[in-house]
């Protein structure tokens, strides 16, 4: 089981499709493509940054004349840690835009977590109270 973040699009646009699921685990196509996934997944801003970060690494083994096998590990450390907040930083791009953070859901994929959220909803919703429990 993973855990899903569910994230609300803003109020003018609450459609059930504008719905965001984030799956809360290590990404390896994060890891693998870094700043081309998060051009994929939208996260503009980010990716920029991990890119501008990327070059800075590669400056800072230039200018003070470092092995390429030690920037190499800093850029390895660098990827690491995309892969485990990858989906962090995709939640703080969608927060930017007007996402919320609605809930959390146990699944063991994301259609999983959509049907466990939807039907979460469904028998919460006022239609599928008893008619003397709505008064």
């Amino acid at each position: 089981m993973a855990i899903f973040t569910v994230h609300l699009p803003p109020e003018g646009a609450a459609r059930p499709d504008k719905i965001v699921f984030l799956r809360d685990s290590f990404s390896t196509p994060a890891f693998i493509f870094g700043p081309l996934w998060l051009l994929w997944k939208r996260a503009w801003i980010a990716a920029l940054g991990w890119s501008l970060l990327l070059a800075a690494i590669s400056a800072f083994g230039v200018s003070f004349m470092l092995p390429k096998l030690a920037t190499s590990f800093l850029a390895l450390a660098a990827a690491l840690v995309l892969g485990f907040e990858g989906d962090r930083i995709l939640a703080w791009s969608l927060q930017r835009r007007g996402y919320v953070e609605g809930d959390l859901v146990n699944a063991d994929s994301e259609e999983e977590a959509e049907m466990v959220y939807f039907g979460r909803l469904r028998a919460f919703s006022p239609e599928t109270l008893p008619s003397e429990s709505r008064a």
